[in-house]
């Protein structure tokens, strides 16, 4: 019998009875050791949580349940077109996150930049995987925010839950070693100053150069 994957067991507990609607939930902490997960898979399958409608994390105060009519549209599994691997999700956001970057630096504003700048101070700050990981998905789900396109956000929360949704093993972890997230942080600081600077252009090869040597690192993993 297959075990439920994460996004399901998170689920469960979050519908599970007693929850109050537009509560507070536990912190990831708390449910690491209440529901004996890693820390990293608890994120991910509240980003995906999060792209469904049912909870809405707020930054500094937490993670709630949403109201009952947006929940009703949640409840269900995973949608299908989350069953992908890796390379899938890989291909997916070379074909897209380009753009994204690209429209970013053309709609950005100034309340989206100073929240890019503040991303980039965590990713400098982050010492972990599990702390660079939380702060380059924030990283990249600000640039996609900050094209102010409905659609373009909405595709990148299926490019979010979908990265959740894998099944990735220990990849990611032997492929953020110390030496790749310094690169990373650069890489990074590439596409911020594009988009500061508007220069579409420049953003689009940024995060296609990132996500070309990201491709490159995990295949020499597998």
């Amino acid at each position: 019998m297959n075990q439920p994957n994460t996004v399901e067991v998170v689920r469960n507990f979050v519908l599970s009875p007693g929850a109050a609607d537009g509560g507070r939930l536990p912190t990831e902490r708390s449910l690491v050791t209440t529901l004996r997960l890693p820390r990293s898979a608890i994120r991910n399958a509240l980003v995906v949580l999060e792209a469904e409608g049912l909870v809405s994390r707020k930054v500094g105060s937490g993670t709630y349940l949403v109201d009952p009519p947006r929940r009703a549209r949640a409840e269900g599994p995973v949608p299908a077109s989350f069953d992908v691997n890796p390379k899938q999700i890989m291909e997916a956001r070379l074909a897209l996150e380009p753009q994204i970057a690209a429209l970013a630096a053309v709609n950005y504003t100034r309340n989206d930049l100073e929240q890019l700048v503040n991303c980039a101070q965590a990713y400098h700050q982050a010492d972990d995987f599990e702390t660079f990981e939380a702060a380059d998905e924030k990283f990249h789900n600000a640039i996609a925010t900050a094209t102010h396109n409905p659609l373009v956000v909405s595709a990148y929360q299926s490019f979010s839950a979908a990265h959740a949704a894998a099944e990735w093993g220990g990849l990611r972890q032997h492929f953020l070693t110390g030496e790749r997230r310094k690169k990373s942080r650069q890489e990074h600081d590439r596409i911020l100053d594009a988009i500061r600077r508007r220069d579409a252009g420049a953003a689009s090869k940024a995060v296609r150069d990132h996500l070309h040597y990201i491709v490159a690192e995990i295949l020499q993993q597998q």
